[in-house]
């Protein structure tokens, strides 16, 4: 990556999302300027524009007919307001997009995606007050 965005100026994203570092350079001692951005930015976007996105759209789609639905995204969590009848059912909704996420990111950008991700499950009347739950 340090040697692409020396020669182009710019990092591209398995999505395609491009990162511009127009003033990159290699110092004295052989380090590349900007490194840390130029390895980093990568995987938080890949994370938090790409696969949340895909997620949610998923989790959407699983809660089409439900009462609970998707009520906000923050950074890389997705909050649902939860119908009391229908805890369970979002549980299970979580579960499944977290064992279809490779799939689903396999379908999208064509990329055997082999890092293990967990969806975790969370409940409560509020932020403050919330349990583990998945």
């Amino acid at each position: 990556m340090a040697k692409e965005a020396l020669e182009t100026q710019k990092i591209t994203t398995p999505s395609g999302r491009e990162f511009s570092f127009p003033d990159v350079v290699r110092n004295h001692r052989g380090r590349v300027s900007h490194f840390t951005q130029i390895k980093n930015y990568p995987v938080q976007s890949f994370a938090t524009a790409d696969i949340v996105p895909v997620a949610l759209l998923y989790i959407d789609s699983l809660l089409s007919y439900a009462k609970s639905c998707i009520v906000n995204t923050v950074h890389d969590s997705i909050v649902i307001d939860v119908h009391p009848d229908e805890e369970r059912l979002v549980l299970q909704a979580i579960k499944k997009t977290n064992d279809e996420l490779p799939n689903l990111i396999a379908g999208r950008w064509g990329i055997n995606f082999n890092v293990p991700l967990l969806l975790e499950g969370k409940i409560g009347p509020n932020w403050l007050d919330t349990k583990d739950i998945a």
